[in-house]
């Protein structure tokens, strides 16, 4: 308790400074609330962000693995068709293959099938001898070209039901090609040269049915002038790899898929393991040479690809904005997604809640208006003080000083009071008060008293102090006048009260009163600080107040300054 106590007092006594102290504690403490709202709203707001990329994610892989189980599909038909056309030599009598085996010297040559189905074509022995990889026995080639017959009918079918894909296509080791929609004749030799260099080539398995299905997008695939996604899997015989089916999904699909689902402050970005750009959330699709990484602003966090594909999923926080990132299951892709850190504070300030800003602008009205009314009372406490004050130091009768004031101002002058400087005070009294009282009433007889107040302040001077004090007595305190001035000066008061004539009201007098004009007449006693030997202002008064029943002794209507 004794810390209140304290604070109390300290606290009444600067009420302004205490209601600015109460509020910018209470605005601190807000301040701290929304500092602590505005970091939830960081948070949710990269949460669901975040959340958005997974979703993109998502769809992108349901995209992907609707193609792998068709993938999957189809080469189960490629391989039991190559495995009947192996065991069933019966089945490799066919004209139209004995007259395409036939015109395999040429560079480039087919086999004929209907226009309805997909066209078959193939290059020549001395364009395929130049390609590493490919291989072309008698045998085999029998066996691709049966297969490459039925696969001519299935792929069209299958086109039409995938509306996500441009172009369906079945290569095989022997340097056969077929593509539905078609493609020019100078791009077989490309087709087949990407296709050797692939990963595809490379995957070595104990058998077919433990395969797993690839997803290779490999960065401009010679399908035309925009850069392609190819979902392949390889088709195996005995272990012995035969070919491939590739799924070409136009690139312009997943891009147009990020640029439609990604809010415009965020740039995604699908790469691959290698940090070449797939596709992205722009509108028309920029490639990027190298790491698409070294595209973001600098940062002093250090990135790279095998990081963010061994964290799998997560956001970091960069110098200058976030990185978001997600691996797509079983797919050797990224999504990504940079968001600046200006960007995310306007989605974050457009989110606080409009009560913080209320609530601010609510304390500082309350403090406007809290100080206005504390100065408001506390200038009327002081003036209600000084009233009071002014009251225990003022005659309410006649408003002149009283014996509290005469204290209080003696003192002070006294201290100011330079060395053989005169000070004069004078004693004055009604003469034959209660005659009056007696003879016109009590309420003429204030009025006399205050008439006399009013001719004392008519004829001292501005620094002289005219003080009552008791009854009809009055004391004047003359600052720097010596005693023959003041004497002079009560001499001049008493001859102006014999002159003057107070005229009461004629309710305040008695129904018997002698006359409706009231005549007055004073004594005065004069002492003065220095020649009457006086140590303070009870001896001074004291000599006053002798001198005037001196006065009073000899006649009344009299000045005595000496004893």
């Amino acid at each position: 308790m004794p810390q209140p106590r304290r604070f109390l007092p300290l606290a009444c006594a600067h009420p302004r400074r205490t209601v600015i102290l109460c509020f910018l504690a209470a605005f601190a403490i807000s301040l701290v609330l929304a500092g602590r709202q505005y970091y939830q709203l960081l948070q949710r707001e990269l949460q669901e962000r975040e959340h958005n990329l997974h979703l993109q994610a998502l769809a992108i892989e349901a995209v992907v693995s609707n193609g792998k189980s068709q993938l999957q599909f189809m080469r189960n038909i490629a391989e039991r068709l190559l495995i009947e056309a192996h065991i069933q030599p019966a089945m490799r009598r066919n004209e139209a293959i004995a007259a395409a085996m036939r015109n395999s010297q040429q560079p480039l040559w087919e086999l004929p099938v209907p226009k309805s189905d997909a066209p078959v074509r193939a290059i020549g022995d001395a364009q395929l001898a130049n390609i590493p990889g490919l291989s072309r026995e008698p045998q085999q080639l029998i066996e691709d070209l049966h297969l490459a017959h039925a696969m001519s009918q299935v792929l069209p079918a299958q086109f039409r039901g995938e509306s996500n894909l441009s172009r369906i296509l079945f290569l095989t080791t022997s340097g056969i090609v077929i593509a539905y929609p078609a493609v020019r004749d100078e791009q077989l030799e490309p087709i087949l040269r990407k296709f050797t260099s692939s990963l595809l080539m490379h995957l070595n398995r104990a058998n077919a049915e433990d395969l797993d299905i690839a997803f290779y997008p490999p960065p401009g695939s010679n399908l035309g002038s925009m850069p392609h996604v190819l979902l392949s899997t390889p088709v195996y015989l005995n272990a012995v790899m035969r070919g491939a089916l590739i799924y070409d999904v136009p690139q312009t699909k997943l891009q147009n898929y990020l640029y439609q689902t990604t809010a415009s402050d965020e740039q995604h970005a699908l790469i691959d393991d290698e940090g070449s750009l797939v596709a992205s959330s722009e509108q028309m699709f920029k490639s990027l040479p190298g790491n698409w990484l070294r595209s973001l602003p600098a940062s002093s966090i250090r990135l790279s690809i095998p990081m963010l594909f061994q964290r799998d999923h997560g956001t970091l926080k960069l110098d200058d904005g976030y990185l978001q990132f997600r691996e797509l299951q079983s797919i050797d892709l990224m999504l990504t997604n940079y968001i600046s850190a200006a960007d995310l504070r306007a989605a974050v300030h457009a989110q606080i809640d409009i009560l913080f800003l209320g609530v601010w602008a609510l304390l500082g009205l309350l403090m406007a208006l809290t100080l206005y009314i504390v100065d408001r009372l506390f200038k009327g406490q002081l003036r209600l003080n000084r009233q009071l004050r002014e009251m225990g130091l003022v005659d309410g009768l006649t408003q002149l000083a009283n014996r509290r004031r005469l204290q209080s101002d003696f003192g002070g002058l006294l201290q100011r009071l330079r060395e053989n400087q005169p000070l004069a005070l004078w004693m004055l009294d009604i003469d034959r008060f209660k005659h009056i009282n007696d003879n016109w009433g009590h309420s003429a007889g204030d009025e006399v008293i205050k008439h006399l107040a009013t001719l004392c302040r008519a004829l001292v001077r501005p620094q002289d102090l005219v003080v009552r004090y008791g009854g009809e007595e009055f004391c004047v305190l003359l600052p720097d006048t010596s005693l023959a001035q003041a004497t002079q000066m009560a001499e001049q008061l008493r001859a102006a009260s014999v002159q003057s004539v107070c005229v009461p009201e004629a309710g305040t007098l008695l129904a018997g009163a002698p006359s409706l004009e009231i005549r007055l007449t004073v004594s005065i006693g004069v002492a003065e600080l220095r020649v009457d030997g006086c140590q303070g202002l009870e001896d001074l008064v004291a000599t006053a107040d002798r001198r005037l029943y001196a006065a009073k002794k000899a006649g009344r209507n009299q000045v005595v300054s000496s004893d």
